[in-house]
């Protein structure tokens, strides 16, 4: 059903035609423009003959086709045919006596007068009727069995609405059953992924807590570092007090030897002066030589005279025998305990560096064991070895 159509107001209407106006169009075109606007055509229907190069004549005829409603593919006929107005006029009125449209369209492709286009219509016409007044009974049976084609045909369109409402529940059906397996398959990747994302919980889990404990053992190990530190820190100077105290105790036992080895007769003119010779370390018995100076009874030096003197074992003459072969100095000592500092040695290895001061291991043979990073049971054989080949050297 055709929708119904909105009238144009008269104001509209004639802004419309204003343009038409300012396109210097004619005034009987403006004229049949404004007709088919009061009579509902539409602009689409209007501009099927106004924006072609047809006559006034031929925009009239495609005007009365526009008013009587004809089939859009007469019109269309019509207006690619290029036909003069009387042809199109005579077409018009073949049309609404009932000639058919493929009657019309093999009269037009003739492209002959209309006086002749006229005389094929009423030929056409004249059998149309001929056919009508001999078949009475056959139309009245040929409409009997469009009839029942009719209700046949409603049958099928209503078996195929039953066709069609069961396909498209088969097809819900089917996509049912794929969205399952869509679904089946979503959740198997899904636990796929969470056992992935376990296993890698797990190793993080693993990872934390070997970073965790190798923390700890830094840790320990840098408690460890410096306790030893202060421990090696503490035996050196305990070792430095002792060397200093064995050197006081052995000037201080020097002098009265020193004084008992000069004559009674000699005592007034002799001034005893314990000088050492060399600031050599006293261990193992080793001799310490001193000079004794002479001098006359204006105080001048007549002679000095060498002694020589041993010093009996103390019973810390080990540890200063230790400080002796270290030979550690201040600066020595820091340098060892920075290099162990800075080394990557386990408690076990520091261990070892410990029982290795303690032995009397060179400050040259401690840097070799702390650079080469060798393991722990290792340097205890090696450090054996070395205790050996000092004590060969001795």
């Amino acid at each position: 059903m055709e929708e119904k159509r909105a009238p144009l107001s008269e104001m509209a209407i004639e802004r419309k035609i204003q343009i038409l106006r300012n396109k210097h169009m004619d005034s009987e075109v403006i004229a049949l423009v404004k007709s088919d606007y009061e009579y509902g055509l539409t602009d689409d229907e209007i501009g099927l003959y106004l924006n072609k190069s047809y006559d006034i004549e031929q925009m009239k005829v495609l005007s009365k086709c526009l008013h009587k409603g004809v089939s859009e593919e007469l019109l269309t006929l019509l207006k690619d045919s290029r036909m003069a107005a009387p042809k199109m006029q005579t077409v018009l009125d073949y049309y609404e006596k009932g000639v058919p449209i493929d009657a019309i369209r093999e009269v037009v492709q003739k492209d002959d007068t209309a006086v002749n286009m006229r005389r094929m219509f009423d030929v056409v016409l004249e059998k149309l009727n001929k056919a009508k007044e001999q078949m009475p009974q056959d139309l009245e049976y040929v409409k009997s069995l469009v009839a029942q084609m009719d209700e046949v045909v409603a049958k099928i369109n209503h078996q195929n609405e039953r066709y069609d409402a069961l396909n498209k529940k088969l097809s819900e059906i089917e996509t049912s059953k794929d969205d399952e397996e869509v679904r089946e398959r979503l959740v198997k990747e899904n636990q796929d992924k969470d056992a992935l994302i376990n296993s890698q919980q797990n190793e993080l889990n693993k990872a934390s807590s070997t970073i965790a404990r190798l923390r700890d053992d830094i840790e320990k190990k840098d408690k460890e570092m410096k306790r030893m530190g202060d421990r090696i820190e503490s035996l050196e100077d305990k070792i430095i007090s002792v060397a200093t105290e064995n050197k006081k105790e052995a000037e201080s036992k020097a002098e009265p030897q020193e004084s008992q080895s000069v004559s009674q007769a000699d005592k007034k003119m002799v001034d005893t002066v314990a000088v050492p010779q060399n600031m050599q370390a006293v261990a193992n018995g080793i001799p310490v030589y001193y000079q004794i100076p002479v001098v006359d009874g204006t105080g001048n030096v007549v002679q000095r005279l060498p002694i020589e003197r041993s010093v009996r074992k103390s019973s810390n003459s080990g540890v200063v025998s230790l400080f002796a072969r270290l030979s550690f100095k201040k600066k020595s000592r820091a340098d060892i305990v920075k290099l162990v500092a800075s080394g990557d040695l386990v408690p076990a290895q520091l261990v070892q560096i410990k029982s290795a001061i303690e032995k009397g291991l060179t400050e040259s043979q401690l840097v070799e064991l702390i650079n080469n990073n060798i393991s722990a049971e290792k340097m205890k054989e090696i450090i054996e070895i070395a205790v050996l080949e000092n004590s060969m050297a001795d």
